[in-house]
C-alpha cells in the first residue's frame, strides 16, 4: 500500500503549495487526483515520486520510507510519467528500454530486451517497435511513455494528465490500459486528470485538490456534488446514469 501522511510543500517565497495532504492507494487501486488548475496536483505528484522533497509528511509503501531511498532504488519503487514529455528521436524500441535503466550496469540485457517485447505486446504496440517516436501520432506515444513506466517493474505507477489532448478514443484507450494494468500487475496507481467523468469510470477512489488542501479522499460512490461544486466554483451533479457515475455540468 502506498501510504502519503500531512505532506506539505512550500516555495522558497513562502508561499504554501501542498498544506497536509494524506491518503492512502492499495494494490490494484487506481486513485484519480483530480481539482482546478494550481491546485496543486502535479507538485503532490512530484513529491510522491522524489523530484522534489516536502518540508513536512512522509511517503511510504509497504513501510518503506521512500525519501530515505536514492534515486535508483527508488526508481524501482515508483515510475513517473510527468505531465510533460517531448518525443526524442529514437526507435520505440529504445524508447520503452530506457524504463530498464535502473537496473542496468553497462549494457542492457537480454533479459532487459525481452522484458520490451512482453510490454510492448501486452500495450498493443509490438508492431511500432522499429517506428521512430517523433512519428507517432499523440496517442501512440504516450502508450510508448506508458510502456516505459511499466518495464521499470515498479509497484507504484504515477501518471500525470496521460490523456490531455487526446481525442475520446485514445482517451479511453489510456484509461483502460492504465486500469488493466493495475488491476493485473498489483499496482498502486495515481492518474491526474482533468476529466471527472473518466475518472469516476476507471477509478477506485479520488483524490479532490482545492489550492493545495484535500477538500476530500473518498471511493468514487462517495464524492458529493457539493465537494465538486464548490472546488471548481461552477454547479455540479453527480449522478448515476445506466449504471454508471456521472458528472453533469
Amino acid at each position: 500500500m502506498l501510504d502519503v501522511k500531512d505532506i506539505s510543500y512550500s516555495l522558497k517565497s513562502g508561499r504554501k503549495i501542498l498544506d497536509g495532504i494524506g491518503f492512502s492507494v492499495g494494490a490494484g487501486e487506481l486513485c484519480a487526483v483530480i481539482g482546478p488548475n494550481g491546485a496543486g496536483k502535479s507538485t503532490l505528484m512530484k513529491v510522491i515520486s522524489g523530484l522534489i522533497k516536502p518540508e513536512c509528511g512522509s511517503v511510504s509503501y509497504v513501510g518503506c520510507e521512500l525519501t530515505t531511498l536514492d534515486s535508483r532504488a527508488r526508481a524501482k519503487v515508483v515510475a513517473y510519467l510527468p505531465q510533460v514529455t517531448g518525443a526524442v528521436s529514437s526507435s520505440v524500441a529504445d524508447a520503452v528500454l530506457l524504463g530498464r535503466k535502473p537496473y542496468i550496469s553497462w549494457y542492457p540485457s537480454l533479459g532487459d530486451r525481452e522484458r520490451v517485447q512482453d510490454v510492448a505486446k501486452r500495450l498493443g504496440i509490438a508492431h511500432m517497435l522499429e517506428r521512430n517516436v517523433t512519428e507517432l501520432s499523440g496517442g501512440e506515444l504516450q502508450k510508448v511513455l506508458i510502456a516505459r513506466a511499466i518495464v521499470q517493474e515498479t509497484s507504484v505507477l504515477i501518471l500525470d494528465e496521460p490523456v490531455n489532448h487526446l481525442d475520446v478514443k485514445n482517451r479511453i484507450d489510456i484509461m483502460e490500459t492504465a486500469r488493466q494494468l493495475t488491476q493485473e500487475s498489483g499496482l498502486s496507481t495515481l492518474v491526474v486528470i482533468h476529466d471527472l467523468n473518466l475518472a469516476l469510470r476507471y477509478a477506485d477512489s479520488v483524490l479532490l485538490l482545492d489550492d493545495g488542501r484535500q477538500a476530500d479522499f473518498c471511493p468514487c460512490c462517495g464524492l458529493k456534488s457539493e465537494a465538486v461544486s464548490d472546488v471548481y466554483k461552477i454547479p455540479m451533479d453527480i449522478r448515476e446514469i445506466d449504471s454508471r457515475l456521472c458528472v453533469v455540468y
